[in-house]
Formats: C-alpha cells, sequence, structure tokens
C-alpha cells in the first residue's frame, strides 16, 4: 500500500500507524477506525480486515495456479478481451478514474486497469490478495490490495468512477444483497459491471455434473479435493473430448455424465493446457461453499430496483449474465 492511496481511499476512516515503510510503500502497520477505535494489521503492504471465512477455497486455487489466467503471462490476451467485450468500457478513458474491483483473486484484471493509468482498489477476501501482488509487483503506486468481504467496506462508499466484480456474486451468500451493496460504491456518473453464472434448465456438461457433486464436494477438505481433480481430469479429458465433439448434442450429453470437466475445445489450448485449465477451473465448480446462479429476468429486477440505476443492460455474456449500469 503506497501513502499515497491511503490517503485517497481510507484516511478519511483510518488512523495509520506504520510499522515498517519504504520509499512511500507501507509493508507493514495498523489502521484503527476513528469512529470505532477497531484495528486492522497492515501485513506484506495489504491491509487485513477479516480472515479467509468461506472463501478458503480460492486461497487454495490461486496459490496453485498463481499466473494461468494472467495475460501477460501467457500472452492470450483472453482476460483483456472478456473485460472490454462485457462492460463495454474504454479502458484508454480511465487514466486518473477510481476503479474498484471486488472479488480480484490472482489479478487477471487488475493488470489491465492498472496499465490504463487508473487508481485501483483491489479486493477480495481469500489469501489470492497476496497472489495478485505477486502479479502485479509490489512497487505499484496506482494499486491498493484489500483483503476483506466485499459487502463489508462501507468506509469505500461513493469513492469510485468504476465497480468491476466478474465471476464472483455466485459464491457469496445472497447475490441479490451483495449486488445492492457493490452499487453504493459507485459515485453519480460512475459505471458498475458485474456478472453472474447463468441458471440452465437443459442438462450441460456445465452445469449438471457440478451440482449433483457439490452437495458433497464443497465439503471435502479443500487440498484433498484439489488432488482428487488433480488425478482424474488427466485420465478422463481425453473421453470427455470425444464426448463434446459430437454435433449439437455434446454438450448435452455431456452433462448427462456425472464427471465433471471444465475441458475448453473452442481456445486453442495445446493438451497440456486444456488439462491445467480443466484441473483449475473443475476444482472452482466444485469447491466454493456458496454457488447461486441466477435468470436473467432476477438480474433485471435487481438493477429496475435501483431508481438510481440508468443506461441499463443486462445480457448473456462470456461467463454467465452480465448486467452494467451507469449511477444517477
Amino acid at each position: 500500500m503506497h501513502v499515497e492511496m491511503y490517503e485517497r481511499f481510507l484516511k478519511e476512516t483510518f488512523d495509520l500507524r506504520v510499522e515498517r515503510q519504504k520509499e512511500g510503500f507501507i509493508e507493514s502497520g495498523v489502521l484503527i477506525d476513528r469512529s470505532s477505535g477497531a484495528s486492522a494489521p497492515v501485513r506484506n503492504y495489504i491491509p487485513r480486515f477479516c480472515d479467509e471465512g468461506y472463501c478458503e477455497s480460492f486461497g487454495v486455487q490461486w496459490y496453485k495456479f498463481r499466473s494461468l489466467q494472467i495475460d501477460s503471462k501467457s500472452g492470450r490476451g483472453e482476460s483483456h478481451d472478456r473485460l472490454v467485450r462485457n462492460t463495454r468500457w474504454d479502458l484508454g478513458t480511465m487514466a486518473g478514474k477510481a476503479v474498484l474491483e471486488c472479488g480480484c483473486g490472482p489479478g487477471r484484471f487488475t493488470e489491465h486497469f492498472l496499465s490504463s493509468g487508473a487508481f485501483v482498489v483491489a479486493v477480495d477476501m481469500s489469501r489470492a490478495v497476496d497472489v495478485n501482488l505477486e502479479n502485479n509487483t509490489k512497487m505499484r503506486r496506482n494499486l491498493l490490495l484489500i483483503q476483506q468481504d466485499i459487502s463489508r467496506m462501507p468506509f469505500l462508499y461513493g469513492k469510485f468512477d468504476f465497480v468491476f466484480c466478474y465471476g464472483v456474486l455466485q459464491h457469496t451468500p445472497d447475490p441479490r444483497k451483495t449486488y445492492y451493496d457493490l452499487t453504493k460504491h459507485v459515485r453519480r456518473g460512475g459505471r458498475i459491471s458485474v456478472d453472474i453464472y447463468r441458471k440452465m434448465i437443459l442438462p450441460t456438461g456445465w452445469t449438471s455434473p457440478k451440482y449433483f457433486w457439490r452437495p458433497m464436494t464443497r465439503k471435502i477438505s479443500k487440498e484433498r479435493l484439489l488432488r482428487i481433480v488433480s488425478w482424474y481430469i488427466p485420465k478422463y479429458i481425453d473421453v470427455d473430448s470425444i464426448v463434446r465433439r459430437i454435433p449439437k448434442l455434446g454438450i448435452y450429453m455431456t452433462g448427462l455424465i456425472p464427471i465433471p470437466c471444465w475441458n475448453y475445445l473452442d481456445r486453442g489450448y495445446s493438451r497440456t493446457e486444456r488439462i491445467q485449465h480443466a484441473i483449475m477451473d473443475t476444482f472452482d465448480a466444485l469447491s466454493p461453499e456458496h454457488d447461486h446462479p441466477a435468470k436473467i429476468q432476477e438480474v433485471k429486477r435487481w438493477l429496475v430496483e435501483h431508481s438510481e440505476l440508468t443506461d441499463v443492460e443486462v445480457f448473456y455474456g462470456s461467463n454467465g449474465i452480465v448486467a452494467n449500469a451507469r449511477k444517477e
């Protein structure tokens, strides 16, 4: 955390007691809430307001697959393309703007917000914030990483031109409430973009096997579950590929086979790359405490309920349902 980011986003609420500092970056210290007296440590440059809680699985996941989705390391541009295509935001106009990224994980989108020249506050409840720090380097003056539940950040209300939350809402206890909380962080005239898993009716390989197993797998030790997935995916992925390639019927047939396998045949991955992505995303599907998909009509109602939101658009996007809006 650089002292300038503390002054921009946290100083209004918290006093800062510095323990170790280097060239303006606060490596360790304590934030003290002026109104309540509650304190939060700063460790490894990151303010810590909570432990991992129900997000433990994501800490395990992103420590194991810390760079797999990072464009600057893969050279593929998949995260950039998803970001721009779904938000409709022009990254070239964001220099000097304030961006809140909720559920930032290892930083697949963080690096693009940083490159735009925006002031980026990236929040995650899990220890993935430490991986994000590694991927985006400690000496980023325009990056403030925070470990906190994204539904419990009143100290950031009304401070952001852009609020972004992809791949996260379905993993919170109450996605509708979480969305409402996120809108409070948007300044007047600012924009918000979120996505959430789509609730499917017909069986598919992305849904049916997952929800068949989740009542059991989410209770298994995360490390053990990762070992199980890492064992069977390399043995099964070729069979899954044969089934998926059956014209028109393949995706539905994989939904009737009770073996979860996130097998991306359409992304140009090598077999080795497909196995790594399949292990990561199959674990991602089976391990979280919460997984609450939504119907598009539900998401539209969320936005209609908030009269201060305009320029509303809700559509099927890269990872389910996307909801974009502007705050009046």
